[in-house]
């Protein structure tokens, strides 16, 4: 395993990450994991039709912290990689603002995972705003024979996280992630995305 240098960022503390394997769950007779990724709420800003590409944000402007994102679509069996599946991804401008109107489409974008079930992207943190903690939406949608996944990925460290989450979703410790430097010395996070078969 590489040796990740986590930083303190834009607030964010840093912490250990650590992680265990994933269990197996017997009901009704049937083998699950519970690896699934957690539902987060979809909002009332997604929109379709978003361009592709892995640039979402213009990165031109003050106080932004530019970030990496990655990670890998994950089959039910928490180990087979999704090829060639969609991902939207959005979140607000420095404003605090969602574009749902502009041909700019700015901070969304479309990414498409690779035969590895890898995708990534590059962007900004994003503010905060209204009591909501500092996040990035996702949403897979379509593919045959898994439940559609929207979710959110929420930053450590971030201190309107608390245990009463306003949106009446509990929060997963697995989309709360650490930010760390790369090995190009730039700022990174990683989010896998397990999906849940039908």
């Amino acid at each position: 395993m590489e040796r990740r240098e986590f930083i303190r960022m834009a607030g964010l503390s840093a912490f250990a990450m650590s992680s265990s394997g994933f269990q197996l769950i017997e009901n009704n007779g049937l083998t699950t994991t519970d690896c699934a990724t957690s539902q987060d709420m979809l909002g009332p800003f997604f929109r379709p039709d978003a361009p592709f590409r892995n640039q979402i944000s213009n990165l031109s402007l003050k106080d932004e912290v530019p970030i990496k994102v990655k990670g890998k679509l994950i089959g039910a069996d928490c180990q087979k990689p999704l090829s060639n599946i969609i991902i939207d991804i959005w979140h607000c401008d420095q404003n605090k603002n969602y574009d749902m109107e502009s041909s700019e489409f700015k901070c969304r974008g479309k990414i498409k995972t690779n035969d590895e079930g890898e995708y990534f992207f590059n962007t900004y943190i994003p503010p905060p705003y209204g009591g909501r903690p500092k996040h990035i939406h996702y949403l897979v949608d379509g593919v045959e024979g898994y439940e559609r996944l929207a979710t959110q990925l929420y930053f450590k460290g971030d201190k309107r996280i608390k245990p009463n989450n306003w949106v009446k979703y509990p929060w997963d410790e697995k989309r709360i992630l650490e930010v760390y430097k790369n090995n190009e010395g730039l700022a990174e996070v990683n989010l896998d995305l397990y999906l849940k078969a039908i």
